[in-house]
């Protein structure tokens, strides 16, 4: 895709991952038999001063949970969690196209989350790339571990403005329900500006609460468990 469309590609394999001390990728596929990969597109289109926004995307391609099993009703859409993969993937062919006058860098982080003998367990320790750390409660949580890789990467880079598309959390559906996409964001004009261009009949997006709490979370902090939603963190 990014050959056909001209954009730059860049994909770590596991020693890149390691190189890069990407923690949460690292933790979150020891129980797969696939290895974790780190997908990096950039369009330039814009001043080359200009470091330009990223767009992040949750790529887990198969959740079972790990070792915090999933119930096996409905385990056959655990493919789906991608979706934020997938969106940023196709908003980067699509820009691609149009050719803006702006510079975008895509980051995917991607992997399976296996139950093994390999496999993380709750109580592990993960370490990211900023020095960050977190207490693994439940495994079925690991979708804001591997996005962490991310962002942490894209604000090394000088990334801004940075949106994070994930299906990360259940708590979504129980707030706004299944058709509408959920938005936590400190930057006000920059929300607007997307529930403007995302408007109905194409997705119902609402706009959740942004507190100063949210600016001051513990650097050891402890993920738990998720349902499938989609949720929108714009940075």
């Amino acid at each position: 895709m990014a050959k056909e469309v001209g954009l730059e590609c860049e994909i770590f394999d596991k020693a890149q991952i390691q190189e890069h001390k990407m923690g949460g990728l690292l933790a979150v596929s020891k129980g797969s038999a696939n290895a974790p990969h780190f997908i990096i597109l950039r369009y330039r289109g814009g001043a080359s001063s200009d470091k330009g926004m990223a767009l992040v995307g949750k790529g887990i391609t198969f959740d079972t949970g790990g070792i915090s099993l999933k119930p096996g009703a409905s385990m056959d859409e655990m493919k789906g969690d991608m979706g934020g993969a997938a969106a940023v993937l196709g908003a980067m062919q699509a820009i691609a196209r149009i050719k803006p006058a702006i510079n975008v860098t895509a980051l995917v982080p991607t992997c399976d989350n296996m139950p093994s003998g390999s496999s993380y367990v709750p109580g592990d320790i993960v370490r990211f790339s900023n020095g960050k750390t977190i207490e693994i409660v439940n495994t079925d949580a690991e979708g804001r571990l591997i996005l962490a890789d991310a962002l942490a990467f894209a604000e090394h880079e000088g990334l801004s403005p940075i949106l994070d598309l994930a299906t990360l959390t259940g708590a979504m559906v129980i707030a706004l329900g299944h058709s509408m996409s959920g938005i936590f964001s400190n930057d006000e004009q920059l929300t607007q500006d997307i529930i403007t261009a995302v408007r109905p009949p194409v997705k119902n997006t609402g706009q959740c609460p942004w507190t100063k709490s949210m600016e001051n979370i513990s650097a050891a902090t402890s993920p738990t468990s998720s349902r499938l939603a989609v949720e929108v963190l714009v940075q």
